[in-house]
């Protein structure tokens, strides 16, 4: 298989922060996968170290059935996962969570329908309206906003806070978490607990990062506290190509990364990838 010259380089990096720039046919899932390789095979580091994340369960599984190809399908302990997956990993050994601490959307909906029979609201459609709420509520967890600084788009400012705080008690009188809740938490449980923050710390040395422009806020506060103090954090994006604006996904976070991690490598991969 045949690597240009910036391609190699990005798949050579070691240690240190890196921003790969890496638009459509740049082959940058290729990187990704051979870089993990070679962490293995050249610098000998522990698969277990190594964290790759992506934002879909479906590009987690085909990455790391592309890394086991490469690796002729030995068994290696390289963890690979979306953000929710890994941080409620995080979750459930500091606070024993399980799958049925998740509130589905069913329960979630079920919420809403109790705490807007409180008010006198006009609505059309009752299933809208609440997923209106519920994807402003998402972007106030993911993009880490006050909730007395945001102003709704749906109900009344008053009425949007108090119906944001009955919800919140609700998730909180039932032990449920929603799935902005596995960031928020992880992001507070790091905040909180230093000790908990250094053992995830040395469990993951090296963390690679697949469509970084689509991170939101607290996916990368997370993220950079967890990169620390190595610093070993290869992010590979392509800042035409943000897509999760809708869920606080704000490419502008490609420029924060480069004032965080100032001696951080960057390279940008060509589309002559074969």
């Amino acid at each position: 298989m045949n690597f240009n010259k910036a391609q190699l380089g990005a798949i050579e990096h070691k240690d240190g922060a890196m921003l790969v720039l890496a638009g459509p046919g740049s082959g940058k899932t290729a990187v990704i996968t051979h870089r993990t390789k070679n962490l293995i095979t050249k610098h000998h580091v522990k698969p277990s170290e190594i964290l790759v994340i992506t934002f879909t369960k479906a590009a987690a599984n085909e990455m790391k059935e592309r890394f086991n190809s490469l690796m002729k399908d030995e068994r290696v302990n390289v963890s690979f996962g979306t953000f929710h997956a890994v941080f409620f990993t995080i979750l459930k050994y500091a606070y024993r969570f399980t799958s049925a601490n998740i509130a589905d959307e069913s329960v979630r909906y079920g919420f809403f329908r109790e705490i807007l029979s409180y008010y006198r609201l006009e609505y059309k459609d009752e299933n809208e309206f609440i997923g209106n709420l519920l994807a402003e509520i998402s972007l106030i967890k993911n993009s880490r906003i006050d909730i007395e600084n945001f102003y709704s788009g749906v109900c009344g400012e008053e009425i949007f806070r108090d119906i944001y705080k009955k919800y919140e008690t609700r998730l909180k009188e039932n032990r449920l978490i929603d799935f902005d809740d596995m960031l928020v938490l992880c992001f507070q449980l790091f905040l909180s607990r230093p000790d908990v923050l250094r053992g995830w710390q040395k469990k993951f040395r090296y963390i690679l990062i697949d469509e970084f422009q689509d991170i939101n806020q607290i996916q990368y506060d997370v993220i950079r506290m967890l990169a620390l103090p190595e610093r070993n954090l290869f992010a590979v994006g392509d800042d035409d190509q943000a897509i999760y604006g809708f869920r606080g996904g704000d490419s502008e976070l490609m420029l924060r990364f480069k004032k965080d991690f100032p001696d951080a490598s960057q390279i940008l991969l060509g589309v002559n990838y074969r």
